[in-house]
């Protein structure tokens, strides 16, 4: 018969799902949904993975064969492999032994799973796996309802089965119970049902008791974190937006009425596959929101993704830590704490309320006052940048620009009169101008920026250095027949200073 492909390579192991009976064989719709959950970290490793179900076991074999070279080979691969086992799933705790992880491999997926069955039996860890030709008969599962008869014919190994007339045996056996052992042997096809993942992340868990306060509630959203990381690695993608949602125990507290569900959202600037951050922010924002009533369910829901790519490694050594610049929070920009700036903004937001941090925004507008806005940074972080236009084009396009004052007066100071020129501390002489603006005619008239028609100088005396003054006008909608379009007296303001 033909060999197996030795290129091929498959690992079993067993999924541990906590029931009430201690069975967990995923009988139940619930039950395969929630092997299937855990299954989704061994996506990171290969797009080959299938469940198998029976004999009151669940178990995942991966086709790792295919992929080894991705992982700097096969040993590199297995040592990989197994810390994440241990991490999954509880130890062999055998007195005097090695602690180590229930798992198989072999060159097919009914041979890993057989070795897997073997071991599993009570078999000593250290042991060495047996050859196919040496495996039980009750290991293969197709084979399992046939081990007492063929026992009794003296075929206790998969080499006696094989070494029988095959034309009696499949008499005796059955065709289908061939062609499973030929697909041990990897002489057939063997045709799986791939694990595949949802398309929309959103995941519900009964938690089985009442989680009374924030606390309780964020150590039962770890697991969903995990399911969500794990999904987010296996389709390269990254969080934007989760909601958290929790079902209250209780339908009325104190004679009024609560809501089935309550639901928080979190949001963050980058997309993010480490929910370390994620989880900072929620537990911020659990710990100001109101507590009503205990949750025995929870929800966790991915509202916004985005595909992940990594940031690029530095060939360049890591710089020493250092005090923050001057003027900077500590740990916003720091290189060496590990916290980026939009983490830092989210997470002081979070504590502080969207208002206790803001960050100042362009505005498309010619009024002086009107082109920034104080925003909260959190949700400037989230809104997209338009492109900048080249230093050329813009002052192509305002030749003005240049000479805008960095600081402005809020709100503009009215200028006394010498005769006919503006005074502050003194009569001030105009260097530039006018620069004519007319703009805001789009906006409500109770707005703080509303109507301008100005003319804008740059002036100076020798007591406030140079400074960006305008004189108003009156619009030409608003002007009498004959009226002229200065104002008087306090027609002049000092909106801007310059040094």
């Amino acid at each position: 018969m033909a060999q197996p492909n030795q290129a091929l390579h498959w690992i079993a192991w067993p999924l541990h799902v906590a029931q009430g009976d201690g069975q967990g064989n995923g009988d139940s719709d619930g039950e395969r949904s929630a092997c299937a959950q855990q299954a989704w970290w061994a996506l990171r490793w290969t797009p080959r993975v299938a469940l198998w179900y029976g004999a009151g076991q669940v178990v995942a074999l991966m086709e790792v064969g295919s992929v080894e070279r991705l992982w700097g080979g096969r040993q590199a691969m297995l040592l990989g492999l197994l810390r994440a086992l241990r991490e999954q799933q509880p130890e062999d705790g055998q007195a005097g032994g090695p602690r180590m992880p229930f798992w198989a491999r072999g060159a097919t997926a009914w041979q890993a799973l057989a070795r897997l069955r073997w071991r599993m039996q009570g078999t000593d860890s250290r042991q060495p796996w047996p050859p196919a030709d040496a495996l039980p008969i009750w290991t293969l599962p197709a084979l399992e309802p046939h081990a007492p008869a063929l026992e009794r014919m003296g075929c206790r190994r998969w080499g006696e089965l094989r070494a029988l007339p095959r034309a009696g045996l499949a008499r005796r056996i059955g065709l289908p119970a061939l062609l499973a052992l030929d697909q041990a042997y990897g002489s057939s096809p063997h045709a799986l049902d791939w694990l595949e993942l949802p398309e929309h992340f959103a995941l519900r868990a009964d938690l089985g008791y009442p989680a009374s306060d924030a606390q309780a509630l964020l150590q039962a959203a770890r697991p969903l974190l995990r399911a969500l990381q794990a999904w987010l690695q296996a389709r390269h993608q990254g969080v934007l937006g989760l909601q958290l949602r929790w079902h209250h125990d209780l339908r009325r507290v104190d004679g009024t009425e609560l809501p089935a569900w309550e639901a928080l959202d979190i949001r963050t600037a980058r997309p993010a596959q480490a929910l370390e951050h994620m989880e900072r922010l929620l537990r911020e924002r659990l710990a100001h929101t109101p507590w009503r009533a205990p949750a025995d369910m929870l929800e966790l829901v991915a509202l916004d993704t985005a595909p992940f790519a990594a940031d690029a490694g530095s060939c360049l050594p890591p710089a020493a830590p250092g005090p923050a610049p001057l003027g900077e929070a500590e740990g916003a920009t720091d290189a060496a704490s590990g916290m980026a700036w939009h983490e830092w903004v989210e997470r002081v937001s979070a504590r502080r309320g969207a208002q206790g941090v803001r960050v100042a925004q362009l505005q498309s507008d010619h009024r002086p006052e009107a082109m920034q806005r104080w925003t909260p940074a959190c949700e400037a972080l989230q809104t997209p940048r338009a492109p900048r236009r080249p230093a050329h084009a813009r002052k192509a396009a305002n030749p003005w620009q240049g000479l805008l004052p960095p600081w402005l007066l809020d709100p503009p100071q009215p200028l006394l009169l010498q005769g006919s020129r503006p005074c502050w501390q003194g009569p001030l002489q105009l260097l530039a101008g006018p620069y004519r603006l007319e703009a805001g005619w789009w906006g409500e008239p109770q707005a703080d920026a509303a109507l301008a028609v100005r003319d804008y100088f740059v002036a100076s005396n020798a007591a406030v250095g140079h400074v960006w003054i305008y004189r108003e006008r009156t619009p030409a909608s608003e002007r009498l027949p004959g009226m002229p379009a200065l104002l008087s007296p306090a027609a002049w303001f000092a909106q801007g200073i310059y040094g």
